[in-house]
């Protein structure tokens, strides 16, 4: 008899589930095997791009809301590179377990250089894995066994430690001080000269570390500085909450790259459909209107439709009834995951907050534009906005929306001057299904009908919105970043008009402190010269407050907008803006 286990749903009830079946959709991509990988990775253009990315030389960036491929095309790129000498020394190595080191922010004052150390440890054991998984030419066999400075699980026990916040002994204090990036460059180059290859990769998961923005930081300086001719980072983040600091320089220094698959790529039903079959062994017995509506309301995200397929395949009543049901349960708990970036960066909580009415509002207008093109045999999709330029935490705002997967951006298209410049965006089609966006006026469209709709042409043009159509002029002068934490043990505030942490006790900032610090020119800052002012105050239109500089996701590359401003400047700024900012509110 197959094993049971109680599940909870996407709602939390309790069902119980094939043990077996479970494993199949529930396992990411850190657990398949190698060989499921290899028959299991579907080709596409997008997935080809990545793949291609992932060996080429440089930094790269790939981006997209969880459950989208990252890590899967990772590991499926580092094996693929494993046994071939054509290929690049491939390293691959996951960071999810960082949120384990978080404490230590509070705990240990050095605690930057512990999370800097257990990087770079790591890094090490991935590249002694790579070294164990290859098959070496025996010119190379022994020249590999040596090449680490201590034994690995010397190296694995100071990860181990440090994940579990625990002191460090005589032998994990000597490897803590032996780790350095040089040092960790000349292991890699030798490594990938050990196995016959000319140069490295170095496949970075899981990098976009949410909880930990000081991490964060020393994560991205350090793959700037590990970065070389023989050494490519690649490294994988979220479209909304990843920021890089004040050294790395995103758009300059890296490619990036949406691993994100579109509903409108022509090959979108196909890869879909190619993924389900080889990583769940049930998609034949789904019958195909079902799988094709299902395909739709996963957005994109493969993880997702394994998992509707798997509840309706689970259902007992395989009916219209139970697709709705499925596909309203995911809707519902994609909101529920985008309103959970608050708890994770309490400061974009009012942005959060607004994002979620944006999109609301854009679901509505969608929904009522596919109504009107019923009788025309078409369909809309994208929605326009224009207006966004004056307003720099918009664009924070509708990148944390994409981190959720609810909003997808298509590229950016001008009909004809700088006031028809649109920036397109296609609302999560689970919410476009779950209002019956395209039912027309039926009460019971079935699966096959929907699909058919979702087939029609596109019209010629977005949807046009300005901006303020979708949120109130006053709501958006009134949008900020919110209260910083306590200074001292960084607990979030409880109200606006606590004086003091409920925590431990210390004095926290006035809220008009805070906001008096965010409204002040850039200009004001200490430190910076009469030349950087006046370039300033005259080239960055969209920048005039310290508040507006923070909101950038990569403030660098705004600054290096400036002519004659490059990464030294732009970092000299950002480091006087971080200490002026520290000292006012401290």
């Amino acid at each position: 008899m197959p094993k049971q286990t109680a599940h909870r749903d996407l709602e939390g009830s309790q069902v119980e589930i094939d043990q077996d079946q479970f494993e199949v959709v529930e396992q990411r991509a850190d657990y398949i095997p190698a060989a499921q990988l290899i028959d299991g990775t579907a080709t596409a253009d997008l997935l080809n791009r990545v793949h291609h990315a992932l060996m080429a030389k440089g930094t790269t960036l790939i981006v997209g809301p969880r459950g989208c491929g990252k890590t899967h095309m990772m590991r499926y790129t580092s094996v693929v590179c494993q046994d071939s000498k054509d290929l690049p020394f491939c390293v691959y190595v996951s960071f999810n377990r960082y949120y384990r080191l978080e404490p230590l922010t509070k705990a240990r004052s050095n605690a930057i250089d512990l999370f800097h150390a257990w990087v770079l440890a790591r890094i090490v054991l991935g590249v002694n894995e790579t070294l164990s998984s290859i098959t070496f030419p025996s010119l190379f066999q022994q020249q590999s066994l040596n090449l680490l400075e201590f034994p690995a699980p010397r190296y694995q026990s100071l990860v181990d430690k440090l994940e579990r916040g625990l002191g460090l002994d005589d032998q994990e204090e000597e490897v803590f001080n032996s780790l350095s990036i040089e040092r960790l460059k000349v292991l890699i180059d030798s490594a990938a000269h050990a196995s016959g290859r000319k140069r490295s990769v170095l496949l970075l998961d899981d990098a976009a570390l949410t909880l930990t923005p000081e991490y964060l930081q020393e994560l991205f300086d350090i793959i700037r500085s590990i970065k070389s001719p023989t050494i490519a980072p690649k490294a994988s983040v979220y479209p909304g909450t990843t920021e890089y600091g004040p050294r790395f320089h995103a758009t300059q220094e890296a490619q990036i790259l949406s691993v994100w698959l579109s509903i409108d790529d022509p090959e979108y039903s196909e890869v879909m459909g190619a993924i389900a079959r080889q990583r769940y062994p049930e998609f034949d017995k789904i019958p195909p209107d079902a799988s094709e509506y299902l395909k739709f309301a996963s957005f994109g995200i493969p993880r997702a439709y394994l998992m509707m397929l798997h509840q309706y395949r689970l259902s007992s009543e395989r009916s219209q009834q139970s697709l709705n049901r499925i596909v309203e349960e995911h809707a519902t708990a994609r909101v529920e995951e985008y309103r959970s970036l608050a708890l994770k960066a309490p400061r974009f909580a009012t942005l959060i907050r607004k994002g979620e009415e944006v999109f609301r509002t854009t679901v509505r207008a969608l929904k009522d534009q596919n109504d009107v093109l019923e009788n025309r045999n078409e369909k809309q999709l994208l929605i326009g906005i224009s207006g966004a330029e004056p307003y720099p935490l918009i664009g924070r705002m509708l990148h944390l929306l994409m981190e959720a997967g609810l909003l997808f951006e298509h590229p950016k298209v001008s009909h004809g001057g700088p006031d028809r410049t649109y920036d397109r965006y296609t609302p999560h089609l689970a919410a476009l299904l779950q209002v019956r966006a395209f039912s027309g006026k039926e009460r019971g469209t079935s699966p096959r009908q929907v699909v058919e709709a979702l087939k029609r042409r596109s019209t010629k043009h977005p949807l046009r919105r300005s901006l303020t159509s979708l949120i109130d002029k006053s709501e958006l002068d009134a949008l900020r970043l919110d209260l910083p934490p306590c200074a001292k043990c960084h607990t979030p505030r409880l109200s606006e008009g606590q004086r003091f942490c409920h925590q431990c006790g210390n004095e926290l900032s006035d809220v008009s402190t805070f906001a008096r610090c965010m409204s002040l020119s850039l200009t004001q800052v200490p430190g910076l010269t009469s030349w950087l002012r006046e370039r300033i105050e005259e080239d960055l239109s969209q920048i005039k407050t310290i508040g507006d500089l923070l909101a950038h996701q990569d403030p660098g590359t705004e600054l290096r907008k400036i002519k004659r401003v490059g990464q030294k400047r732009a970092a000299k700024v950002i480091d006087a803006v971080t200490i002026f900012v520290d000292e006012f509110l401290s």
